[in-house]
């Protein structure tokens, strides 16, 4: 299950976030967006978690509660889908 968290202190480094998640569940892969040209984090990341139900579990206890002074965002990830076009008119 891939997790979105959203509104990270930017000193947070992946290794801090597997930390916050590990007790709910095996944290498969973390990572936090960075700007490409000054590398400096943009204050989200995701976090996949192998059993959705851990996820779940990670979603319900973190989602608004305050890590190193900021309240983070916590729910699914959803993948972009370019089909759609909501919005958005053709020409």
């Amino acid at each position: 299950m891939m997790i979105y968290v959203g509104n990270i202190a930017y000193s947070m480094t992946p290794d801090d976030l597997k930390e916050l998640f590990a007790p709910f569940g095996n944290v498969l892969s973390v990572k936090i967006i960075a700007d490409k040209t000054s590398g400096r984090s943009k204050g989200y990341g995701f976090v996949e978690m192998e059993k959705d139900e851990d996820g779940q579990k990670a979603i319900s206890a973190l989602n608004d509660t305050q890590v190193k002074g900021r309240n983070i965002k916590v729910n699914n990830a959803f993948r972009k889908d370019d089909s759609k076009t909501e919005g958005k008119q053709k020409d």
